[in-house]
């Protein structure tokens, strides 16, 4: 997993999250770092599961410890780490997708609920506007999202940027955050894996130079892994798994980038 995608789970659970299941590995110190997500008190409540049903029970604090009541074993003991909570930090996370898109025009707040305006990117075909919601996993998420957006001047182009989910709306394209970037656990800066136009399905310019030189190459491939069954639903993994099949068939040949690969499978995906 990487630091993007913890951070996506973690804000899917929405809001304030316990941080004890996420605290063993270095993603969740690099997203801690570097201001993704923030301490946020504790949690309050817990998942009983050491008595014979399970339950959710409120976390307390009652002489000089935390801890919570069980019907079956009386009252639990725990540690303050063990009830420890972090919250996502949304502003942060817009404010690093419009430095590393180039973007102008960012809101420094909200439109509207959870629903934020990263920016606008200039492109051959006009301006993109990016937008930043939780997810989009739900009638209602899609919902909110509307609401949002119908505060907001009508864009030609919009691409919106989910932690989780990508449900298709009518008048503009989604994709997860972390199929689009990747973060430097050293610098905490973004990488664009693919470029929101390519998404969106606008060609670059033509300055008279040649065509891709592997766009046939990674067609065939592609259209063979569809006749075999072999397609995976995720647009990273898909392009990971053509990319080996393409070293496998040309080992002599100088692979494209991931870059190149996750690009054109975003392609034959129109721009899904």
């Amino acid at each position: 997993m990487t630091a993007l995608a913890l951070l996506c789970e973690i804000i899917a659970l929405g809001g304030k999250v316990g941080a004890a299941p996420f605290r063993g590995g270095p993603d969740f110190a690099t997203l801690l770092r570097h201001g993704f997500i923030r301490e946020a008190g504790v949690i309050a409540s817990i998942v009983c599961d050491d008595c014979d049903t399970p339950h959710a029970a409120a976390v307390d604090f009652e002489h000089g410890r935390y801890g919570y009541h069980c019907d079956s074993l009386g009252r639990v003991a725990l540690d303050r780490i063990d009830v420890e909570a972090v919250r996502p930090d949304p502003a942060n996370l817009v404010e690093h997708l419009f430095e590393a898109l180039g973007c102008k025009r960012r809101k420094q707040s909200p439109i509207m609920g959870q629903t934020w305006r990263i920016g606008a990117l200039e492109t051959v075909a006009g301006e993109v506007m990016l937008y930043f919601h939780p997810k989009l996993q739900s009638e209602e998420d899609m919902r909110h999202l509307s609401d949002a957006l119908s505060r907001e001047v009508r864009a030609r182009w919009r691409l919106i940027i989910t932690a989780a989910g990508t449900m298709p709306l009518a008048d503009a394209q989604t994709v997860q955050l972390d199929d689009l970037a990747e973060v430097d656990v050293r610098t905490g800066a973004f990488r664009i894996l693919v470029e929101p136009a390519e998404l969106l399905g606008i060609s670059p310019k033509n300055k008279g130079g040649r065509p891709n030189r592997y766009s046939a190459i990674l067609s065939e491939l592609t259209a063979e892994r569809k006749r075999s069954g072999k397609v995976l639903p995720g647009r990273n993994k898909e392009a990971d798994a053509l990319l080996a099949d393409f070293k496998r068939a040309f080992p002599k040949q100088k692979p494209p980038s991931i870059s190149t690969v996750r690009g054109h499978v975003s392609k034959s995906r129109g721009g899904q």
